[in-house]
Formats: C-alpha cells, structure tokens, sequence
C-alpha cells in the first residue's frame, strides 16, 4: 500500500490514518514535497507522531501543472518497481492529482480520501484536481453526505463511501488538550476577544488587487488580530510594498503558519476566524467559532446553511457585517459528519477489499 502526500493539510490527515493502515497493510509512505518549507510541513512529525516517509520526491515551487507533471513522472518510476496493491491520495492538491495520474497509468487501483468535495468552480486548481481524482478512483471516500450526493450526480455509482472526517477525528485526538498557546498569551490576547486571521489559496494571494482587498480588511478589523501568514503570501506582499504597512498595524500580530495544535487553539479561542481554508472552516465549526470565508464560494456549503460560516469573499463591507451580527451555529444533520474513527472505516474497507477479510 502506498500512500502519496505533501501538503499541511495531507499531513494533519495522514498522522490519523497511517498507524491504521499500518496495522493492516505493508505501507509506504511518500511525501512529495509540494510543501517543502519547514513552517508548512517540517515540524509535522515531530507534532503529530507521524513517522518519517520511505520516499520524498522533492517537488517543491512550480505551478500546478509543472508540479502535476513533475510529480506523475517521478512517482511513476517508484510505482512500477514498488508494485503496490493500491495508492492512496488525500484531498485536492496538485500532489493528490500527479499521483492520482501516475497509478492510473500503472494500472494500480485508486483510493482517494475526502472524496466527493465541490465549490463548482471550475476554474480552481482545487476543483480540477478533486474531480480527477474521483473519476479516476476505485474507492471514494466522501466526509459527507453532500460529498456523496455530488458524486452520483456526476453519475459515478460505485465505490463511494460515506466514512467520515479525518479532519474530525483529528480535531477529537487534540480537543482536550487546546489551550492558549504561548504566542497568545505573549500578546495579551483575552479568548474571544480577538481573530485569527490565514489566507493562502493562490487567487487571493497570487493576484495583486484581491491581495491588496484582503490587505485592506485586515487594516479595518476591530479587534487584535493574528494573521498566520502563509510564505507565498508573504513574498507577494512584500513585492507589491504591502508587507511594511501590516508590520506597522498595533493590533496586528503577524507570524509564519504555526504548528497545528497551537493554530487549533487560537481557533478554539478567537471571536471568529477569517479564512479561505477548507480545513480550518471545519475546525472553526467543531470549535463553535464563526468562520468568515475570504472565497464566493466553498465547498462545505452545509456549514454556511448551519449557520457556521458566512460567504464574504474579499469583500470589506461583506466582512464588516459578518463580524456584527448575531451568530447562531446549528448542529449539522449528516449521518457522516462527526462520524468516530473514519481512519479505521477507510482501512477496513480496504482491507476487505484487497485481502478478502471478513468485514467487521
């Protein structure tokens, strides 16, 4: 069994599902390297437990096709000799599309979990590399119910399972343990007092006027504010002149993206949380911290139905009603959802699949 990752996201996933697979299954773990930087991913195992990868592929910078292609290439070599019984991919990144290719090509059957997902954008990266990956999986292992439902309407009927969150059970492993983390606590920050502020996908950062919008939402926050500032971001706004005006806001606690379980706590703590990441719009939710997505869309629509979420995009005055009204976060009705121990359901499902276990 080999499983291909290489993004902080994949690595807070993988560090719930691979001593599970690992009980069942000859694994390989193989990082990419799409996420080479150290505040990204290098403090990943140590954190979480995860051991070190067999492999690294060492992809780095590029685009998303250039790292598609790279990734598709040097993975394919590893698979032929490797000839695993599956390979497993996770989420919607360039890492999960390349090795999605590459086992397609080898004839290697496919699981991808977190299946299922749409913002029906299809002009995202994102959005591209989801759909790839389903239609080229045997499993589909779908977080939710709408995840389920999106699949058979693009008509694709077999092999979908509704298995839960790993994201979830993640959250569980570390709820009990999320205290103020030393950076709050330094900066006097009281809970619920302030926002916790990340943006990384490349339409906002990567484009000088939506940047220069997001740049002028955080000037106008009304209370202290943590911006967890993703290295890509970070070199554009400094290119475009915008990065000396932030360092210069009193109420503005700039600081590289912080180890996972500290980012969760100032989650758990924050008045609200202001993002354009999947994941952390889930953890805002669990946590019951209202989440302002900097996107026109997402793809955890029931989230914004339950009243956990509010669609602002980069828009400031979209922003500055959001953070005013008066929230009221519903329990989510999806059978899926807060599932337990999605990680054990995605392995033993494998399991009986290619070994011919009794189901249990």
């Amino acid at each position: 069994m080999v499983t291909v990752f290489g993004t902080r996201p994949q690595f807070i996933k993988l560090s719930v599902l691979w001593e599970a697979l690992e009980s069942r299954f000859r694994s390989i773990l193989i990082d990419s390297g799409q996420h080479y930087d150290f505040a990204l991913a290098g403090s990943f195992h140590a954190e979480t437990g995860l051991r070190q990868p067999d492999l690294h592929l060492g992809l780095g910078s590029a685009s998303a096709a250039t790292q598609i292609g790279q990734l598709t290439e040097r993975l394919e070599r590893h698979l032929t000799r490797l000839a695993p019984d599956a390979v497993i991919v996770i989420g919607d990144t360039s890492t999960t599309a390349g090795a999605a290719l590459a086992a397609a090509y080898r004839n290697i059957p496919l699981a991808h979990v977190e299946a299922g997902l749409r913002c029906f954008d299809p002009s995202t990266p994102e959005e591209k590399n989801r759909i790839l990956a389903d239609h080229l999986a045997a499993w589909r292992f779908c977080p939710s119910r709408a995840a389920v439902a999106n699949l058979r309407r693009e008509g694709i009927q077999l092999g979908i399972l509704g298995v839960g969150d790993l994201m979830y059970e993640n959250w569980q492993r570390w709820r009990a343990e999320l205290r103020p983390p030393e950076t709050a606590t330094r900066w006097g920050l009281l809970p619920r007092e302030y926002y916790f502020v990340t943006c990384h996908r490349a339409q906002n950062v990567d484009e000088p006027d939506r940047l220069r919008r997001l740049v002028a939402i955080l000037h106008a926050l009304d209370r202290p504010t943590v911006f967890a500032v993703h290295p890509r971001a970070r070199k554009n706004l400094a290119r475009l002149g915008l990065w000396s005006s932030l360092k210069r806001h009193p109420d503005l606690y700039l600081t590289p993206p912080l180890p996972h379980r500290p980012s969760l706590a100032l989650i758990a703590g924050a008045r609200a949380v202001l993002t354009d990441s999947g994941g952390i719009q889930r953890e805002a939710y669990w946590s019951r911290t209202p989440c302002i997505v900097l996107r026109d869309r997402t793809e955890w629509n029931e989230l914004v139905a339950c009243g956990a979420s509010v669609l602002a995009d980069l828009n400031a005055d979209r922003v500055r009603r959001a953070l005013i009204r008066r929230w009221r976060i519903r329990a989510l009705d999806d059978p899926y959802f807060r599932l337990r121990r999605p990680s054990e359901r995605i392995v033993r499902r494998l399991a009986v699949d290619l070994s011919g276990e009794q189901a249990k």
